[in-house]
């Protein structure tokens, strides 16, 4: 199915509607369409069909309308993050091929720090209305986003215009989402869980409101935007919701117009979970999990009405999905036994982009319990069920350890720790060169001095020490009943504040050179 199709239609049935907007700027589904379509014709120039486009993303709408351009030009896009090193920005135009760039005309600064040599076309370069739609089928490339992974290498994963229709008919049919919801987006454009906001706007006909980056530094200022903006849904990764409680927002102001709540990219911290659900306990909240390598989501987990949980379960399936338990024994679905999670899916990327090697070994033909054979993608997720048939992410492969001769998963040490009611946020790691486990924590607010809090806490990845009234002792103290003695971290870093990727994630990367 093509993307465009479905725009298209809502441009035509409510072309004054608010489809796209910032601070500054806005797009009606109608100026959407004609500003993308004119610049698509652009594009269509200089650009053989079905290639790469690389897209400047900015926080602003104007990021959405080159978005569709690039599509309307017949052609896939790739989101670049100007603030990106330019061995890094150099490293994905090469990779994904890519000669033409949509963006702004200051963007010509940090492309050419890249070696970039192509063509840089900004919304004045626009054409003449297209006569018609390209064809795409469900096959088509729509866009590609590069993730770095554990490997540091960026790797681009490609999604079809098949898999993102697939995703988003299940996503609304699963939570009844209509075009009714105002979208605040959190997730920067050249992160994969924006795509979820974007489409859900360009194929529902929700209007998206890009949310300034400044208001999440200071959280009362973007309380007090999401009610200026009647923000009604948003998907966030936990560290933004949990900033917000940390920092005792809703004691200042509460979110008026908010009823969905929904989170992916990383475990929620229970305790900031719970400040969300006492405060504010007639919201939906649902807690999402996918992977870069499927177009949205394949599980989800509605909180019951008063729900207070201390574990927070992935949940089950969406319509479109089917999820799988495997061991080394075969597949389980028997409750607290661990295993990889398998994901069969229309909704699964094409490919690696020119990686045959890495995409063959994640995305195998394998045989399921029913007999069949299907296009599977194997995840790299530990996860087990629980007593209610729903899958409970438990760590990465990539965090599963060998020490002291047991096999252990950092994340069941991170999950414990953050129980403790001195702790906002924990990271665990394992010093190979060392042989020992440490974790890296954040104080609440009340256990620090004084002098140390302030309302920036939490949003710099600068990670300076911290002046508290708990030490590493006492908290390995506290650990010390909850853990088995071999999963006990010998080694605790109290920091001012844990570091955060670009994408808002923990900065695991940044612990690590730390260690």
């Amino acid at each position: 199915m093509n993307i465009l199709n479905q725009f298209e239609a809502l441009a035509l049935r409510q072309p004054e509607k608010t489809a796209a907007a910032d601070e500054i700027r806005s797009y009606s589904f109608r100026e959407l369409r004609q500003t993308a379509a004119c610049l698509g014709t652009a594009v269509r120039e200089r650009q053989p069909r079905g290639g790469a486009v690389g897209v400047m993303v900015h926080r602003d709408a104007d990021t959405v309308a080159l978005f569709f351009a690039a599509i309307y030009g017949g052609c896939f896009y790739v989101p670049l993050d100007p603030e990106l090193p330019p061995h890094k920005l150099e490293s994905i135009l090469q990779d994904a091929g890519i000669t033409l760039v949509l963006g702004q005309a200051e963007d010509g600064a940090p492309l050419a720090a890249a070696g970039f040599a192509g063509s840089l076309l900004t919304l004045e370069d626009r054409g003449e209305v297209p006569a018609s739609l390209p064809e795409a089928e469900a096959d088509s490339p729509l866009y590609m986003v590069y993730t770095s992974g554990s490997t540091g290498k960026p790797k681009g994963v490609l999604k079809s215009h098949g898999a993102v229709a697939s995703f988003i008919t299940a996503f609304a049919a699963r939570f009844a989402l209509t075009g009714e919801e105002i979208i605040g987006n959190q997730n920067p454009f050249f992160f994969d869980a924006a795509a979820k906001d974007l489409y859900y706007m360009a194929c529902l006909g929700a209007t998206l409101e890009i949310i300034p980056s400044e208001k999440f530094i200071f959280p009362v200022r973007l309380m007090e935007y999401l009610n200026q903006r009647s923000i009604s849904y948003i998907c966030w990764v936990p560290t933004a919701l949990a900033i917000v409680t940390q920092l005792n927002t809703f004691k200042q102001i509460l979110p008026q117009t908010l009823r969905h709540v929904f989170f992916v990219g990383e475990p929620f911290p229970i305790k900031q979970l719970h400040k969300w659900l006492s405060t504010l306990p007639d919201l939906h909240y649902v807690n999402l999990y996918g992977s870069s390598e499927l177009a949205g989501i394949c599980c989800a987990y509605e909180l019951p009405q008063g729900a207070m949980p201390q574990i927070l379960p992935m949940g089950k399936p969406l319509p479109n999905c089917r999820v799988f338990l495997h061991t080394e024994q075969g597949f389980t679905r028997e409750p607290g036994v661990l295993g990889e999670v398998w994901i069969v899916s229309p909704a699964l990327a094409l490919e690696y982009y020119r990686d045959p090697e890495k995409t063959a070994a994640v995305f195998t033909r394998e045989s399921l319990p029913d007999g069949t054979q299907a296009r599977v993608l194997r995840s790299g997720d530990l996860a087990q069920y629980d007593g209610e048939g729903n899958l409970v992410f438990v760590s990465r492969k990539d965090f599963q350890i060998k020490h002291m001769g047991r096999r252990i998963e950092l994340g069941e040490i991170e999950a414990v720790a953050d129980t403790l009611p001195e702790l906002a946020r924990c990271c665990c790691l394992y010093n190979e060169a060392k042989k020992r486990i440490e974790l890296f924590c954040q104080l609440n607010e009340s256990y620090k001095t004084p002098n140390t809090s302030n309302e920036n806490a939490g949003t710099s990845n600068a990670c300076p020490p911290s002046t508290s009234s708990i030490d590493a002792k006492a908290i390995q103290s506290r650990l010390r009943p909850l853990l088995s003695d071999y999963m006990l971290p010998s080694k605790i870093h109290i920091l001012d504040r844990l570091p955060l990727n670009p994408n808002g994630k923990l900065h695991r990367q940044a612990l690590k050179e730390m260690m």
